[in-house]
């Protein structure tokens, strides 16, 4: 009887965590199924508009046409247009790196003639019903490797919660484990996996912080110097992890920022030599110029008729930018505290955002692991994810003419989902700030810590 009435400990706290993310992700996956059906002709309709029917039936991802139209399906390289056949694939180096290897896959199971494609009308390739279902098998591939890397992120998460409180750059009240279960069980990793490449942002940005809490602060800067030359936004994370650790504990966070400083320049120059320079002018020539906005309130402004050209906008984000990084900067430096870093690294992702010339579905997605880990209250973050779930939806729905009406008429909307993730945002903040407050939980002197950060 005795063995009987033990409780059953292979049910631990991790892996039930890791057992509500993998639920979470394959459902997500299931709700992509009706969108790869009969060769994935609902990832690739053009119909009211280019991508309209993909918008419309929430079966928006740009994984499907990057494979078929940017010559991943003809093992053209990332960044390289093959003599004018294919647009260039203007991605980050280490993503481009991703995309290749993943089309290298499809194509080894696959087998197909590269040669005879190569002979053809590029459009005609893209439309290749063959094509299609590598393009269905390239976004499938993408998707469950995004969600490994999650649930991976989410395990190194949760062991060094479980290891000493005095480096957690989280608050030290929230219950180890227990307190990354919103992460895990997110609706919105449920709908946005398989939309594109930013779940590897974010597991980067989660290994780098796991790393930061367990000590290893070259380690950390050498993940987060990744994430960075992945995308943008971990900046927003790296330098208020740096400005809380610059008064208790400054030699580990100049560990962090050299570490994170090398890989990047080595990084950006490895991507400047391999593209002409091209990985690194063109994104931000894309961002000058103010091209695809959506979701942001310069969107509000253009639905309602209030027309701002580039030269007014770029201006105007770059002075609030700095604005914003220069504050947030010098209020985390002030406070000392580390276990406030996803505090200040969510203000600051979210006044970026907020401010910048558009703000993608995927965007959401970025906010996220800052989100549950400053404030894992799960009222609060449920609230502000059906306010991101709408965004998202209503910026889908815009796109394919759904809730767009005939004529110059504002989609209302569009503009009154824009309008809630605005406030929704803003008022998570300011519950992370009234709780921060309330519990006032100080920052515990901790002198072996330098030590233990110096790895």
């Amino acid at each position: 009887m005795g063995d009987r009435t033990r409780p059953d400990r292979w049910w631990t706290p991790v892996r039930v965590l890791l057992a509500t993310a993998l639920l979470v992700g394959v459902l997500g996956l299931v709700t992509k199924g009706p969108c790869a059906v009969d060769d994935g002709s609902r990832w690739f309709s053009e119909k009211p508009v280019a991508g309209g029917a993909s918008y419309a039936r929430l079966c928006a991802s740009e994984l499907p046409q990057e494979y078929a139209a940017t010559g991943l399906a003809e093992r053209v390289a990332p960044w390289s247009d093959d003599e004018g056949r294919w647009p260039v694939n203007a991605v980050a180096l280490p993503v481009a790196a991703l995309q290749y290897a993943t089309a290298a896959v499809v194509h080894a199971v696959a087998r197909p003639d590269v040669t005879a494609r190569a002979g053809q009308d590029a459009a005609a390739v893209e439309r290749d019903r063959s094509v299609r279902r590598e393009a269905v098998a390239y976004t499938g591939l993408v998707s469950i490797g995004s969600l490994l890397l999650l649930l991976l992120a989410l395990v190194a998460l949760a062991r060094a919660a479980l290891g000493s409180e005095a480096l957690r750059p989280w608050p030290s009240w929230s219950r180890p484990v227990v307190a990354l279960m919103p992460l895990a069980a997110s609706p919105l990793v449920a709908l946005l996996v398989g939309v594109g490449w930013d779940l590897v942002g974010v597991a980067l940005v989660a290994w780098g912080l796991a790393a930061w809490a367990a000590g290893r602060a070259r380690v950390a800067g050498l993940v987060l110097g990744v994430a960075v030359l992945a995308t943008w936004w971990p900046v927003a994370v790296l330098l208020p992890l740096a400005a809380t650790a610059l008064l208790r504990h400054s030699a580990a966070a100049g560990r962090l920022l050299v570490s994170a400083a090398v890989t990047v320049a080595v990084g950006g120059v490895a991507a400047y030599a391999a593209t002409s320079g091209s990985a690194v002018t063109e994104p931000l020539r894309r961002w000058l110029e103010h091209e695809d906005g959506v979701g942001s309130v310069w969107a509000v402004l253009a639905e309602l008729g209030v027309e701002a050209s580039s030269t007014v906008i770029v201006p105007t984000v770059v002075g609030l930018w700095a604005f914003a990084v220069s504050v947030g900067f010098l209020y985390a430096a002030r406070s000392g505290d580390v276990h406030q870093t996803a505090r200040y690294a969510y203000v600051l992702l979210a006044a970026l955002l907020l401010t910048g010339t558009t703000y993608a579905p995927g965007y959401a997605l970025w906010l996220l692991p800052l989100a549950v880990l400053a404030h894992p209250v799960w009222r609060d973050l449920l609230w502000w994810q059906v306010a991101e779930l709408f965004l998202v939806v209503a910026t889908w729905w815009h796109l394919g003419d759904v809730t767009k009406p005939a004529g110059d008429t504002a989609d209302v909307v569009y503009v009154v989902a824009i309008v809630v993730h605005v406030v929704a945002t803003v008022w998570l903040a300011a519950r992370m700030q009234l709780s921060a407050g309330r519990r006032g939980v100080p920052a515990p002197e901790q002198p072996y810590v330098l030590d233990q950060l110096g790895r």
